[in-house]
Formats: C-alpha cells, sequence, structure tokens
C-alpha cells in the first residue's frame, strides 16, 4: 500500500490534516502511530503504509501494548507465524482478531496463547475447550473469563491441573465447586476454599480440617463469616494468621489484642487497618518492630499525641511515615520540615496541603530527594520551580515536568531537555505551547514524536473542534 501526503484530501481540521500531511512526508511510523487512534478512520489507510512500511516495524508494533486494536487487527492479515504469535501474547489484542489467529494451520503456541488471552470471547473458548491439546485446554480453563458452562465440560477430563485452574475461575458456581470439592485433591480444595462463591457448607467443611493449606486459603476467603475469621485470627500456624489478617472483611474487634500477637507480619498488617480503635494503634506504636510503627505512623487513626512522638521516632522512616499520614497537623508538618533526614524533608515536601511555612522552610533545601518532591508541588513558587528546572541532575528537573501548574516557559525549557525520558513528559504537559509541540515532530528519539504526535492528533480531532490560531501559534 503506498500514500502520497495530501492523500484522500479528507473531511477533518484543517490542522489535522496538516498534521498528517506532515507525517507522511517524513514517513514517521512513530509520530503516524501517535496519531492513528485520534483521526478520521478515512485517512487511517494512509498512516498504516507508513506505520507497517516494513516487517521489522509489524514485528515491533504487533508486541507493543500501546498499538491501537484496529491497527493490530490490520496486522494480522500477515500470515508470518512470527507475527500471529506476537498478536496472540499482546494484551491489547481485540476479539475479532484472537479469532482470526485461530486459522487451520495455527500452532499450539498460538492456540494457548489464545486460550489464556483476557480478551478471547465466549465462542472462541468453547471451540478451545475442545481442542486436542491439553495444554490449550488447560489454558482455557485458566483464563478469568471462562464461564462456568466451559468449565464444567473441561473438568470432565479428570486433569488436576484444569481441575485447579477451574477451582480458581471466578465465574465457577457452586455446583461445580462442589463437583470439584468431591473429587479433587488438597491443591484443589485449597483454591475452593478461597472462592467467593464457595457455597456456606464448603466453607465449615474448609475449616475443619487439619490441613493448613486449605486453612490458609479459607482465612483469605471474603466471603468467610467473623466467627470463623475470629478463630483463624488465633490459629496455631503464622501463615493462617497472616492470611486472615490481611482479609478485608476483618473488623476493628478482631484486633483488639493485635500488639499482642507473637508474629510481626501479622503485626505490621494490623498496623495498616483503618477500623482501629485508638486505644490499640497507641499500644502498636509503642511496638518495638520499627516495621509496625512505620505503617502505625501513616495511619490516620492514630491519636495526635501518639503521632508526634511517631515524628520524633530514633528511626528515620518512621518519621517520613509520619510526614506522609494524611492526618498530619499543620504544625508538626512544619517541625517536619526541619527534620535532619531528606527523606522525611522530602515528604513534607510533596504534600499539597502543607501549610506555606513549611514549603517556604524548605525551598533553600538542596537535596534532590527534597527537590524533586518541591518540584511535583503545585504550592512551590515559580522562581524555586525554574531553579529545579534547570538542576544539573536529570530526575530532579524531571519533578517539574509532572507539575501541572508548571508554567510555560519552563515546559518549554524541558521540552529541550538533554533527556528524552524528560522531552516525552514534557511533550503532553498542559502548558507547553501547541507550535512548540509541532516542533517535537523532529526529535531524534521515536517516544517524543509519538506523544507530540498524540497530543496534536487529540487535541486537533477533540469535540469542540480545533484550537483557536492565538494557542497554537503562541509561545
Amino acid at each position: 500500500m503506498t500514500a502520497q501526503p495530501g492523500a484522500a484530501a479528507m473531511a477533518v481540521p484543517d490542522e489535522s490534516r496538516l498534521l498528517i500531511d506532515r507525517v507522511l512526508e517524513a514517513r514517521d511510523p512513530y509520530a503516524a502511530l501517535g496519531a492513528y487512534p485520534f483521526v478520521d478512520r478515512s485517512v487511517r489507510p494512509a498512516l498504516e503504509a507508513v506505520i507497517l512500511a516494513t516487517p521489522r516495524l509489524k514485528l515491533i508494533f504487533a508486541a507493543a501494548a500501546y498499538t491501537p486494536p484496529d491497527l493490530l487487527d490490520r496486522i494480522s492479515i500477515d500470515a508470518r507465524k512470527a507475527l500471529q504469535l506476537r498478536l496472540a501474547k499482546n494484551p491489547a489484542t481485540p476479539p475479532q482478531t484472537l479469532t482470526r489467529l485461530l486459522r487451520d494451520d495455527a500452532c499450539e503456541r498460538i492456540r494457548r496463547y489464545v486460550a489464556a488471552h483476557p480478551r478471547s470471547d465466549r465462542a472462541t473458548m468453547s471451540r478451545l475447550a475442545d481442542d486436542t491439546s491439553i495444554d490449550v485446554r488447560r489454558a482455557v480453563a485458566g483464563n478469568p473469563n471462562v464461564p462456568a458452562g466451559i468449565l464444567a465440560g473441561l473438568v470432565a477430563d479428570g486433569d488436576g491441573q484444569i481441575a485447579r485452574n477451574a477451582a480458581r475461575g471466578p465465574f465457577a458456581d457452586e455446583e461445580l465447586l462442589q463437583a470439584l470439592w468431591d473429587n479433587g485433591d488438597r491443591q484443589v480444595r485449597a483454591e475452593i476454599a478461597t472462592h467467593p462463591n464457595c457455597a456456606a457448607g464448603l466453607l465449615e467443611q474448609a475449616e475443619a480440617t487439619a490441613d493448613k493449606l486449605i486453612l490458609r486459603k479459607l482465612a483469605s476467603n471474603p466471603a468467610l463469616g467473623s466467627s470463623a475469621l475470629t478463630r483463624l485470627t488465633a490459629d496455631d500456624d503464622e501463615r493462617v494468621r497472616v492470611a486472615a489478617a490481611r482479609n478485608a472483611a476483618v473488623a476493628g474487634g478482631l484486633v483488639e489484642e493485635s500488639d499482642y500477637e507473637p508474629s510481626p507480619k501479622v503485626r505490621r498488617i494490623f498496623a495498616r487497618r483503618r477500623s482501629l480503635a485508638p486505644e490499640i494503634a497507641v499500644r502498636l506504636a509503642a511496638n518495638p518492630d520499627s516495621w509496625v510503627r512505620r505503617w502505625i505512623a501513616r495511619n490516620p487513626v492514630v491519636p495526635e499525641g501518639t503521632l508526634r512522638c511517631l515524628a520524633d521516632d530514633a528511626v528515620m522512616e518512621v518519621r517520613r511515615s509520619a510526614a506522609r499520614n494524611p492526618a498530619c497537623p499543620a504544625s508538626l508538618l512544619m517541625t517536619l520540615a526541619g527534620d535532619p533526614a531528606p527523606w522525611v524533608r522530602s515528604g513534607v515536601a510533596m504534600r499539597e496541603d502543607a501549610p506555606q511555612a513549611a514549603i517556604e522552610r524548605l525551598l533553600d533545601d538542596q537535596h534532590p530527594d527534597v527537590l524533586s518532591a518541591l518540584g511535583r508541588n503545585r504550592q512551590t513558587p515559580t522562581a524555586t520551580l525554574d531553579a529545579i528546572a534547570h538542576h544539573a541532575d536529570k530526575d530532579v528537573r524531571r519533578a517539574v515536568a509532572f507539575n501541572q501548574c508548571a508554567p510555560a516557559d519552563l515546559a518549554a525549557h524541558l521540552a529541550e531537555d538533554p533527556y528524552p525520558l524528560n522531552r516525552v513528559i514534557a511533550a503532553g504537559h498542559p502548558s507547553l505551547a501547541l507550535a512548540r509541540v509541532r516542533q517535537l515532530l523532529d526529535d531524534p528519539e521515536p517516544q517524543v514524536r509519538f506523544t507530540a504526535a498524540a497530543r496534536l492528533a487529540r487535541q486537533w480531532n477533540r469535540p469542540g473542534g480545533a484550537p483557536a490560531a492565538s494557542a497554537l501559534n503562541h509561545e
């Protein structure tokens, strides 16, 4: 397929047409790919000719998760096995393309990838459920979208891996789970014990077992009742108690004695719970395990007096957690802004709710961690952002590119940054003038050109029409 600049002169905005013509003239596959999802369908064939101009480009874009589904479908017309394999593995490949990949000569690897693909539709999974390869059928059973009816047919094979995969299936129903429990080994029963569709009777059977694997899986089941969870939080096996502590159904009443728990892993999990009673939080704050104190210092249920004690902890990471606590009062943030550890100060510097006095206290700080945090903070004054955007460290400069309140001149400066990633991020900055974005179409880095073309195509084809000329020409 060949296309000339301006081919199929289309009923699209003038600026969009100029962008397309420029991309076609430059024969730039990355800029063409960036523009592709946002342009009128009538011009996509011309862009496809550039994007898929060589076998190597087809291979690259067939495997890329950022390739638009329409283009992946176009690539699938090519019957080369290497391309088909990449498409079958690509998480962005649409259902109709996956179906096309199942040609009569499709190899087992392709069939297996399609069987496991999260976008495979029911008809495709039903077809592959009858595949001659046990590995393909196992992949179907492990697909999270496979319906219960197909799972029921698959488990009739009597294969242990299929049974385990089916027991994990989100759509496995009570009837199927009961059949799997009756005929399955401990691995299958363990998977059933954690399934939210597991019937109450099976949950009781699972709790009555002495098998710690089954009990551990059971403890993580969100459908488990509070009385069973309470018993499992007192189990003699640490792994069972850890699973119970992580269960989202755990209520505050179940952690009343959590600070006396012998396992540090369990104490750390309980310290994260937003349902903790204040008195429990106070006890956990005095725990000798610094990881428990780290987690509790970040927990907004901690009383202010206790948080102030944690903000003076000998372990720097505990003080950092206090600085990141959503409930940290302004006066304490002011104190932490003067902490001797830069990682603690940076925790204050990134907070957009920090008092202005705390931010001002940090403006002369020269540590890269603090400067990076200030660079992202919308409260940071323009003069400080300017200094950060001109810093010698590329990672420090990049912080300003992420700051949506950075002024246009700093966005333009970062669009010329010697480090490509900084230019990529700057290309998407809302303050960067579109005229400057257009210049990035000539950038030596493909990712920069991709981002610039996507920004322009999206802007000029957005609902409401193209931007005003003043917006295009402003620098």
